[in-house]
């Protein structure tokens, strides 16, 4: 089965879904190319009952390449548990069984739900996982064991919308983690009743789009013992745009810790920003645009595998400072505080406050007002030299392209 196919079969019964199903092919696919050795977790991103998990269910069936699980902790991949002795630790260890294959964690939440405490530990504990290198812990009733060789594995999983304090956790130790927002529309009082009345339940439909997946799958892993990409033959504007997109996701998934805030100006006192250098996530991008590339049969990039990389990088921070970068791109890249707080529908503080943020994140720097308002807190921001590609008729062109979900 070729790709264009499966996208017919999928807009068919999902209308609506066939972007985010692409970009979970784009994570599989990277398990074809012989020189990727860095994990790339997705995680799906929504209100309840958005298709979330229906999109996970198409790629259920591949049991060759995907292993699932409803019930997950992150302990689990070298198990330290007390009531198994050590010599049968290794069966039921996960880090294993999810070697050069795809794991699917159907519901995140309840992770990104633990206190304080437990989600740090289980973050740091991804965090090593997701380097890909193996994993060791050490506990006291069976000591020191794990496994020391690279481990290849990718992640797809879903959760309800991210809260503010988990972004932080992960922006502390660098977010290994990618999102898709899939923003689903609501539904009409016909588009409802309609479902009721149609033909094809769901579940029918659902296991039409399986079995197509399955198909396509199989024939990209059995047809291909391993794609050899020659990186010299790379378009460099493609290279460029990818870098830019990676700085530009390292900036807004920095860390500010603050212990003091002012509200009138917008202010705080805070720790030196810490935003990750931008190599890891460069290189994981790059990986997901080759990972889409092979989904289509290519071993070269195009315009389709940046727009997929794109669409991905402006889902994974937080909701707010995506929004308001949003509003920056719409506003031909300045923003005065009174659009911020009509545009954003925030209060002026909120305003002054994520302003300043992006300053001290190196997004934006700040302007003198043209017309300042004697005894307002009038702030002006505008994007910096370094992300001026945001507003370039060529960041247009890609948003477009993912806008029309690749069915075309």
């Amino acid at each position: 089965m070729r790709i264009e196919e499966w996208r017919k079969i999928i807009h068919q019964n999902f209308t609506g879904l066939v972007l985010p199903a692409e970009i979970g092919l784009s994570v599989a696919c990277q398990l074809l190319i012989d020189d990727i050795s860095n994990p790339f977790g997705l995680i799906y991103v929504d209100v309840p009952s958005s298709g979330k998990t229906i999109v996970l269910n198409f790629f259920s069936d591949c049991k060759n390449w995907v292993y699932t699980t409803d019930s997950f902790s992150p302990a689990s991949f070298v198990s330290q548990a007390a009531n198994v002795k050590t010599k049968d630790l290794p069966k039921i260890d996960l880090l294993p069984k999810i070697k050069d294959k795809i794991l699917i964690v159907r519901d995140l939440a309840p992770l990104f739900g633990m206190r304080d405490d437990d989600l740090l530990k289980t973050i740091s504990i991804l965090t090593r996982i997701f380097d890909g290198e193996g994993y060791r812990a050490d506990g006291g009733v069976h000591g020191s064991r794990g496994y020391d060789e690279e481990c290849l594995f990718m992640f797809l999983s879903a959760s309800t919308p991210i809260r503010p304090r988990v972004w932080r956790v992960m922006g502390n130790f660098g977010a290994r983690l990618f999102f898709y927002n899939f923003n689903a529309p609501d539904k009409s009082t016909d588009t409802l009743a309609n479902q009721l009345s149609a033909e094809f339940s769901p579940k029918q439909k659902e296991k039409v789009c399986r079995e197509a997946t399955f198909q396509l799958l199989n024939d990209l892993f059995n047809c291909k013992d391993g794609v050899l990409w020659d990186k010299q033959a790379d378009n460099r504007q493609f290279l460029e745009e990818i870098a830019i997109i990676a700085q530009l996701v390292a900036c807004l998934r920095g860390t500010i810790n603050v212990w003091e805030e002012h509200a009138a100006d917008g202010k705080f006192n805070h720790t030196e920003p810490q935003i990750e250098k931008p190599d890891r996530i460069n290189q994981c991008l790059y990986n997901l645009a080759r990972g889409h590339a092979v989904a289509c049969g290519r071993t070269s990039l195009n315009d389709q595998d940046i727009a997929i990389v794109l669409r991905v990088a402006l889902c994974s921070a937080s909701l707010e400072r995506t929004k308001l970068l949003n509003k920056l791109i719409e506003n031909d890249g300045v923003l005065i505080t009174e659009d911020v707080i009509h545009k954003m529908e925030w209060s002026r503080t909120s305003a002054l406050k994520y302003m300043e943020v992006f300053r001290y994140l190196r997004i934006v720097e700040e302007i003198s007002p043209t017309n300042p308002q004697v005894g307002r807190s009038e702030k002006v921001i505008k994007l910096t030299e370094q992300f001026s590609w945001l507003l370039s008729n060529r960041f247009k062109e890609l948003q477009l392209l993912t806008a029309s979900d690749l069915v075309n």
